[in-house]
């Protein structure tokens, strides 16, 4: 049954898991991976779905996906900015439309006292509003309340595909629901900061996956000279709360993690982490900034090196 159906569907893992749960017994898996491998192998590209794709790059649900794979690992987190710029309901349209004559921004949050969000204005909200009235209208009767919204820790790839589906050229990022009902707004977020966040990523020494877990996260970091780590042995390391060493790469060789490994320059580690202290373990890995010295002690250095 599985070297029947798992090469003609293209799906041997999850007809030999699903064999396996029907009869009760693991003991076939191992000579069924042989089974299902040869096949795989005489079956070839043919296949009893006749829409069925090669990858999920060809699949339109996940083409977007797909193609920025990166963008599915990085957090609106990772990319929204501090607002220059808000709101209060209690504003007039013709003070907040000279607000915004004097920023780049086309619109900004609106926010109650306690910071919460309330909607958005816009400048198409403003030209809405004719002249003779935007100097007593309020912004809470212009602006439009039913708002798309984020959250830091939706991944990029979703933000980029909401601007897209809703025409729209940036969202506030918002908190959860707090006590009051109110969420408070933390940010904003525009293509133009997905697209920072995904270049300053790629340039980065340091290769950030998604966890194998949900709700964790997987960084790839070359050890550099300058790095805490070089030299040291894992049972020395201080490593930040939620963070564990899952393999070490030195070369050809795969070093699994054990105590008295010492970590060299050049070995690419790889570390799993909680999203919420990835900042923490960037921190760590970079290691204290060092301190500028005085100029007179540079001076010194310089004589004494020109002396020797």
């Amino acid at each position: 049954m599985m070297a029947l159906f798992g090469g003609v569907a293209h799906a041997p893992l999850a007809v030999m898991l699903m064999v396996a749960e029907m009869t009760g017994n693991l003991s076939m898996l191992a000579p069924a991976m042989i089974a299902v491998g040869i096949s795989s192998i005489i079956v070839g590209e043919i296949s009893i779905y006749s829409n069925q794709v090669d990858t999920r790059a060809n699949s339109p649900a996940h083409r977007l996906q797909m193609s920025f794979p990166l963008l599915s690992t990085l957090s609106v987190h990772d990319a929204m900015a501090s607002l220059s710029i808000k709101f209060s309901p209690e504003q007039t349209v013709a003070e907040a439309e000279l607000r915004l004559s004097q920023r780049v921004e086309t619109g900004a949050p609106v926010v109650d006292a306690k910071g919460n969000l309330q909607g958005i204005l816009t400048l198409t909200d403003i030209q809405h509003v004719s002249l003779a009235e935007r100097e007593t209208r309020l912004v809470r009767d212009a602006m439009k309340r039913d708002v798309v919204k984020l959250y830091p820790y939706d991944t990029l790839d979703d933000a980029l595909e909401q601007l897209a589906s809703h025409h729209i050229s940036w969202m506030p990022v918002v908190s959860i629901e707090n006590e009051s009902g109110g969420q408070l707004v933390l940010g904003w977020l525009s293509a133009a900061h997905i697209t920072h966040a995904y270049r300053s990523t790629l340039l980065k020494d340091s290769r950030r996956m998604s966890g194998v877990v949900k709700g964790t996260v997987m960084i790839e970091v070359t050890i550099e000279p300058s790095m805490p780590l070089t030299g040291s042995t894992l049972n020395t390391l201080r490593l930040p709360p939620e963070s564990l060493i899952v393999s070490i790469r030195r070369g050809d060789e795969l070093i699994f993690p054990r105590a008295d490994v010492t970590m060299l320059v050049d070995d690419v580690v790889t570390f799993l982490v909680s999203p919420r202290y990835e900042k923490n373990l960037r921190d760590y890995l970079r290691g204290p900034e060092t301190p500028t010295q005085p100029q007179d002690k540079v001076l010194a250095d310089v004589k004494n090196k020109e002396e020797f």
